[in-house]
């Protein structure tokens, strides 16, 4: 299932995006552990970008909580 074939509703696509970008969560938690340990030009990812994609991330699943759920009143 490609995210942007027609016959996938809203909720679904913002559902598949969250959770392929669970691998951009998944390197800033990893940057910001091995910040306490490495100098921050070493890390794969900047502090400030981290805390960024950890915030996108939060906004994220906050809108696939909504999504589902609008989408289920819609329905009743």
């Amino acid at each position: 299932m490609r995210i942007h074939d027609p016959g996938i509703s809203p909720a679904r696509m913002l559902e598949m995006l969250a959770d392929r970008f669970g691998a951009f969560e998944a390197i800033a938690h990893a940057s910001i552990k091995l910040a306490r340990h490495v100098p921050e030009p070493e890390l794969s990812m900047d502090m400030l970008v981290a805390e960024a994609v950890l915030e996108f991330g939060d906004g994220l699943r906050t809108a696939v909580k909504s999504a589902g759920e609008w989408n289920r009143e819609d329905a009743a």
